[in-house]
């Protein structure tokens, strides 16, 4: 008796163990994906203060990833949404009226914003002295809320390190990584 106890035991064991494996190769079907996001945005810096943060005008991102999801695999959609996280972020320069460049940035942060939901600081610099591009630290906050819907955008402050009357022209370039489970 204690022998068939022991063994129904074991094949037990061996079957929960597999049907473990099972369960985790069907979470793991769709794997982590980027969903990136650029604009190019023009920043008038005659507004721009040295002491203070000045807000840029919202970016609308209307990242739809239930479609993004969707694509990846047709089995799952946004309600299977695991988490999202600010995979990297930069800016890099493209023109300027008078010839300055992003080394008239000295501090900028970014914020996320989605309705019904406070602005997230998802990112920032201090310091820049880079005139040709500008790369973001993450916080590594989680974003899965902002991303429920389409309507998200970006904020972003900035700082100036001198007075300036330019108008530089620079490209942000985002990616948000994306986990999706059943």
């Amino acid at each position: 008796m204690k022998k068939l106890s022991l063994i129904t035991g074991i094949i037990f064991l061996l079957l929960m163990g597999s049907c473990r494996d099972i369960v985790n190769a069907v979470l793991d079907v769709l794997p982590p994906f980027d969903a990136p996001f650029s604009t190019t945005i023009e920043v008038p810096f005659a507004a721009v203060s040295t002491t203070s943060y000045t807000r840029s005008p919202e970016m609308n991102m209307n990242i739809d990833l239930d479609a993004q999801i969707k694509a990846q695999n047709s089995n799952f959609s946004i309600n299977n949404l695991k988490s999202v996280k600010l995979n990297a972020i930069t800016v890099e320069y493209v023109s300027s009226q008078l010839g300055n460049k992003l080394d008239v940035i000295k501090n900028a942060n970014l914020y996320i914003k989605s309705p019904n939901l406070p602005e997230k600081l998802i990112a920032s610099v201090q310091n820049n002295t880079n005139p040709n591009s500008i790369t973001f630290s993450s916080n590594d906050a989680e974003l899965l809320d902002y991303f429920r819907t389409n309507q998200n955008s970006l904020i972003m402050e900035i700082m100036a390190s001198y007075p300036s009357t330019d108008i530089i022209r620079m490209k942000l370039n985002t990616g948000f990584k994306v986990k999706v489970q059943l």
